[in-house]
């Protein structure tokens, strides 16, 4: 890309975008240029024909996930004489700062698309706010000694068999010696509003989700790596094909040997889905298996049933590991979900939600009242009662 920041580099950003290869960080940043007064009326007017090309060139019911949104927009775009501002940034600013970069909702009613340059805002009732989620986890020893870790500074945690293991930085580290010992195993575990990162002793890097937590070795011996997980995490894997990387979640296995892959199997979820970035894996569920590509997803059921999804938004599956909320044609409930997890807020629903969709990026260092400003900014009430986000429809 060129390296002066004119309309020529936005334009690419765009192009990628389309490509769905636009980093979060990109996309935050193309976001930001297209509110700009000053930004190219061109290239404003190529993100309008943008939408009507991957529309027209769609199925409204297959392919990528926000065919029937962008279809939704398209009528927008053509009731509109002269090009106005994107879809994602004509009501929404940012909020706290640029906390909060972008979110819209497209309601999935036929005809309730609302664009009003002052709308009416339903009512919000929240006496107290509650802060974003830090690095914070706990170490549980082989032995039970649980100990409290954060991010400020560095500390040597102790010794686990032939590893010894500091804190550096935020980030857990194992270091193997050459001798070999009988496995120990250990376990990290995250609280909702928590996060940390893990370097195995093998090299192997973990970024672990709120409310989650992994079962490890201090270091691997034997014919394979073998680790558990509960809730979500991001796995960067070391190669070494003599000793294959295995994970189990609940009735799956992934089988790796060197690869980038986000798993998310919290208890809340309809799936444990498994999404690869780099490299090959093998999901297994207790009645089927499958084959990943870079790209394509696998979502495994309670009973084992398997199915394939291609050409994922692999940005918006780890967006959490940036420190950005990142939605595409996303339903409020999934979104919700990951608010409680990241806020250890409990949802309540009362009466009837309508359906609705999400597009945007939020910075996970927002607060929840400025996350639910945005909520509330797309006709959505609410008040907060303690940990209870209560979500109030008709």
């Amino acid at each position: 890309m060129p390296t002066e920041k004119n309309s020529e580099y936005y334009q690419l950003l765009l192009q990628r975008w389309q490509e769905r290869k636009c980093s979060p960080t990109e996309a935050m940043e193309l976001m930001d240029y297209i509110q700009r007064p000053e930004a190219d009326r061109t290239l404003l007017t190529a993100i309008h024909v943008a939408f009507r090309q991957m529309t027209d060139n769609s199925n409204a019911d297959a392919g990528e996930p926000g065919n029937r949104v962008r279809k939704a927009l398209l009528q927008h775009i053509h009731s509109t004489e002269k090009p106005a501002k994107p879809w994602f940034i004509t009501r929404w600013k940012y909020l706290a700062a640029a906390a909060v970069v972008s979110l819209i909702t497209i309601p999935v009613i036929r005809n309730s698309w609302k664009h009003q340059s002052s709308p009416q805002q339903p009512a919000i009732a929240a006496t107290h706010d509650i802060a974003p989620g830090k690095n914070r986890a706990v170490l549980t020893l082989a032995n039970g000694e649980k100990i409290v870790l954060d991010s400020a500074g560095n500390q040597i945690v102790g010794q686990q068999g032939n590893s010894s293991i500091s804190n550096n930085n935020g980030q857990l580290v194992y270091t193997a010696s050459t001798n070999t010992t009988a496995p120990v195993y250990n376990t990290l575990s995250t609280a909702p509003g928590e996060t940390y990162t893990l370097s195995l002793a093998d090299g192997s890097r973990v970024w672990l989700n709120a409310a989650s937590s992994i079962h490890f070795p201090a270091s691997f011996s034997g014919k394979e790596r073998h680790i558990s997980l509960e809730g979500e995490a991001y796995f960067e894997v070391a190669a070494n094909p003599q000793q294959p990387f295995r994970i189990t979640v609940q009735n799956t296995t992934i089988d790796v040997l060197g690869t980038s892959l986000n798993i998310n199997a919290y208890t809340d979820e309809q799936h444990i889905s498994t999404t690869l970035l780099q490299g090959s894996v093998k999901v297994s569920s207790n009645t089927e298996s499958m084959l990943l590509t870079p790209g394509q997803q696998s979502q495994v059921d309670n009973a084992g049933k398997m199915r394939k999804l291609d050409h994922i938004n692999t940005a918006e599956i780890i967006a959490w590991k940036e420190g950005l909320f990142q939605f595409e044609n996303t339903d409020l409930n999934t979104v919700l979900r990951q608010f409680a997890h990241w806020y250890n807020v409990e949802i309540v629903y009362e009466g009837h939600i309508k359906p609705r969709k999400f597009f945007g990026i939020i910075n996970r260092n927002s607060s929840l009242m400025n996350v639910l400003k945005m909520l509330n900014a797309n006709d959505i009430s609410f008040r907060l009662e303690g940990k209870k986000l209560i979500v109030q429809g008709d």
